[in-house]
C-alpha cells in the first residue's frame, strides 16, 4: 500500500537560482510550477493527502523583505490557479492552509480564505500547505488550547485535537540536499518513512517520486516496534 499521507519539504529553491545566475524570486517561480505539477502526480498516484511546507516561521522572521513580497505574489497566484483547476474540483480536493496567518499580507490572507471556503465541502482527498508555520508552534498552541479546556484529565487523543494538521504522516520528501526535518510537522511525522532526494526542488521529476514511493512500498515500517 502507498502512502496515505505524505509530506513535502521542498527546499533548494534559492540555490537552484544562485546556480543558475538568476534572481532568487525566480528559483521560488519555478519551484511553484513544480509544485502545481506534484500535487497533479499525487492525484495519479492516489495519494489521498498531501501536506506542504511552504514558508516557515523561521522564514518569515529572516528572509529579506523584498524576497517575501515577492513569495506572497507567487503563493497568491498558485492558489488562484488551483480554485480554478477542474481537476482539483473533480477529485474533491479540500484545500487547507494552516500556520500563523495572521502574520500574511491581506491580499495572500484573502486569498487563502477563498480556496478553502469554495473547497470546503470536499473531503475525499486533502491538500494542506504550511505558511508562516513552525511545529514547536503548532504543538505549543495545541497544548495551550488543551490546557484552557480545563479537562478532567491529559490524554494522547486530546491533544491531537487541537493539531492543524490531524492524521500522521506515512512518507516525508525532502530536496535540496539537506537531511533533516526543519521543525515540520514533528509530532505527526514521529514515524514516517523519511526520502532526501539529492535534488533542488525545481529539479524534482515524477520520476523522482516514483522512486520514493516504490522505495516506500518496500520499506518495512515497524512503527516502533
Amino acid at each position: 500500500m502507498g502512502p496515505q499521507h505524505l509530506g513535502l519539504i521542498p527546499d533548494g529553491n534559492r540555490r537552484w537560482a544562485r546556480e543558475q545566475g538568476l534572481e532568487v524570486w525566480k528559483g521560488h517561480e519555478r519551484g511553484v510550477k513544480v509544485l502545481e505539477d506534484f500535487l497533479h502526480w499525487c492525484l495519479e498516484e492516489d495519494i489521498p493527502e498531501v501536506t506542504v511546507y511552504t514558508l516557515s516561521l523561521e522564514n518569515l522572521e529572516k528572509r529579506p523583505a523584498e524576497e517575501l513580497r515577492r513569495l506572497y505574489g507567487l503563493m497568491n497566484s498558485c492558489l488562484r490557479r488551483l480554485e480554478g483547476d477542474r481537476t482539483l474540483h473533480e477529485e474533491e480536493v479540500r484545500v487547507r492552509v494552516v500556520g500563523r496567518l495572521n502574520r500574511l499580507p491581506g491580499f495572500l490572507l484573502s486569498g487563502v480564505r477563498k480556496i478553502m471556503e469554495t473547497t470546503r465541502p470536499y473531503s475525499r482527498r486533502y491538500v494542506n500547505f504550511l505558511i508562516a508555520y513552525s511545529a514547536q508552534d503548532e504543538l505549543f498552541s495545541a497544548l495551550r488550547r488543551l490546557l484552557s479546556s480545563r479537562p478532567a484529565r491529559l490524554t494522547r487523543g486530546m491533544l491531537e485535537r487541537y493539531l492543524w494538521v490531524k492524521r500522521p504522516v506515512d512518507l516525508v520528501i525532502r530536496t535540496g540536499r539537506e537531511h533533516r526535518l526543519s521543525n515540520f510537522l514533528l509530532y505527526q511525522a514521529a514515524y514516517a518513512e523519511l526520502f532526501f532526494v539529492d535534488k533542488y526542488w525545481p529539479d524534482f521529476t515524477r520520476e523522482d517520486l516514483k522512486r520514493c514511493l516504490e522505495e516506500f512500498e518496500r520499506r518495512q515500517r515497524r512503527m516502533g516496534s
